[in-house]
């Protein structure tokens, strides 16, 4: 059973033949009383803070625990941006390498297609000049027979006689390629 100081001070006690002195014990109860308000009050206010310290704990508690969630939680965000990226980084190095690898075909590919022309136009240029080197040689055999006094040979043309047609594929410009490299 709980007493309250206002309890403590209303008590009344049985009185008896040589029983004690009902002032002292009335001013001991007062004394009691007000020192057992006291420790009522301290210990209210001591429920109170225990109370609120338990609100501020829970609340910290809540807060770390947000904390930590949200720490976890940008983690994971940041190494899903980096596999992202990573991914991302990858896909785009590889097609880059592609496209390389494309464009370099392509060019190994024109550059065969125009060396077989290359050599097409200098197979032609070579028939040209054997055709132009017969006309001129059927034509000076004529003139030869047909007119051997209106014929003179004239010097340049005595400068063309000895010379090799084989040569001029020699006085190319363009380095010839062996195939793609």
């Amino acid at each position: 059973m709980k007493y309250t100081p206002l309890d403590i001070q209303r008590r009344e006690f049985a009185k008896v033949f040589r029983g004690l002195e009902e002032s002292e014990v009335r001013t001991f109860l007062h004394e009691i009383a007000g020192e057992w308000e006291e420790v009522l009050a301290e210990n209210q206010k001591l429920k109170e803070e225990i109370l609120d310290s338990r609100e501020r704990l829970h609340q910290y508690q809540d807060q770390d625990r947000i904390f930590r969630e949200t720490l976890l939680q940008a983690q994971r965000t940041r190494e899903d941006v980096l596999d992202g990226a990573n991914r991302e980084k990858e896909l785009i190095i590889r097609e880059a390498q592609f496209k390389a690898e494309e464009v370099i075909r392509e060019a190994q590919q024109h550059v065969v297609e125009l060396e077989v022309h290359l050599r097409n136009l200098k197979m032609e240029r070579l028939k040209f000049l054997r055709e132009v080197e017969s006309l001129m040689d059927r034509t000076r055999r004529h003139l030869q027979e047909e007119a051997p006094d209106v014929y003179v040979a004239a010097p340049p043309t005595l400068n063309l006689e000895g010379l090799d047609l084989s040569a001029l594929d020699e006085l190319d410009p363009a380095p010839r390629r062996s195939g793609p490299s």
